[in-house]
């Protein structure tokens, strides 16, 4: 078995979130002048109800732990990161930016023959059931009548990252 690392960063869930809230907020101004705000997960919002956050991991680590070796919140720090160069001690690309950030890492054990092409895919698709999860959560509070399709929304890209997480590459012919 080989294992790869998936990292979600929390604040570029937030910032997804705050984008998504505020555009269904605009958009829901027929008759009620106060949905925009009502809707809206600002910044304040999002860090105060950092518990939706840990529940969207609880969630993941659950739906993945048959495989899953580690999955937590915490700090990524340099020599965590794909594009860490051990030689020069130095982050390439835009990895440098998000050093000291909080993120979800979670290290998943895959098939010998998991084709790793899929990992951006599968770190992808969990990105988005973190967004689609939250705002399932605050949607409960805010707009009731559209939580429920983010909670089926989040549960079909929690099942499409499992799929790929399960996906194996096509055997080759040996050509000896």
């Amino acid at each position: 078995m080989e294992t790869i690392t998936i990292v979600v960063y929390q604040d570029d869930v937030y910032d997804e979130v705050s984008k998504a809230t505020d555009y269904t907020g605009s958009k829901l101004i027929d008759g009620d002048a106060l949905a925009r705000d009502r809707i809206l997960a600002g910044d304040y919002d999002l860090s105060e109800l950092g518990r939706f956050w840990e529940e969207s991991v609880l969630a993941a680590n659950e739906n993945l732990k048959e495989m899953l070796v580690s999955g937590s919140t915490g700090k990524v720090y340099s020599s965590e990161s794909d594009n860490y160069s051990p030689e020069s001690g130095m982050i390439a690309g835009s990895d440098a930016s998000r050093i000291g950030k909080t993120a979800y890492k979670a290290v998943i054990e895959v098939s010998k023959s998991f084709d790793k092409g899929l990992r951006d895919s599968v770190e992808s698709t969990l990105r988005s059931f973190f967004i689609a999860s939250i705002i399932a959560q605050w949607f409960k509070f805010a707009n009731k009548g559209e939580a429920q399709d983010y909670f089926v929304q989040a549960s079909d890209m929690m099942e499409t990252a499992e799929r790929l997480l399960y996906s194996r590459k096509k055997p080759t012919r040996p050509t000896d």
